[in-house]
């Protein structure tokens, strides 16, 4: 099991990879054209349907879900407004490291996941993150991600 480093010059390595692989799955498997990549906080990758749609994704990866049963979702780091709060994605992607070890895939219109947030779907607030972070994050139990997002699939161990 991976766990992050909470270093960002050791996890975005990681993190672009996923962006990669989760690109791959869509267009193999989804009949998806990859479009481009982002780099900065408003979205990750920017695919576009076999209709001509073209929509962003945010990718987010939680390996910290196989031992702990919970997703974050990030509202604030270093002060400031960030993750969820800021980006101007389409949709949240997320990689979910099951407790059952599957790598699962599900995936939520921003504004749906929004509303979560407001209506209090979350159990807990916890601050962690790179040191000196402070990033804030609500905390969904993976039953409640399954009820309301999308399963897309799951990939290789």
């Amino acid at each position: 099991m991976h766990t992050p480093h909470y270093d960002f010059n050791k996890d975005f390595p990681i993190a672009r990879k996923t962006e990669k692989q989760i690109a791959e799955f869509l267009v193999s498997k989804m009949d998806m054209k990859f479009i481009d990549e982002c780099d900065n906080a408003d979205y990750d990758i920017k695919m576009e349907t076999k209709d001509g749609k073209q929509f962003t994704i945010e990718i987010k990866e939680d390996f910290s879900c196989e031992r702990t049963g919970n997703i974050g979702v990030e509202i604030e780091s270093w002060g400031r407004k960030s993750g969820i709060a800021i980006s101007k994605a389409t949709l949240y992607l997320y990689k979910i490291h099951e407790p059952s070890g599957r790598k699962s895939m599900y995936v939520i219109l921003t504004p749906k996941l929004k509303r979560m947030i407001k209506d209090r779907l979350w159990h807990r607030e916890v601050v962690g993150g790179d040191p000196g972070s402070n990033s804030r994050n609500y905390l969904f139990t993976l039953d409640v991600v399954k009820q309301n997002f999308t399963f897309l699939g799951t990939l290789p161990k």
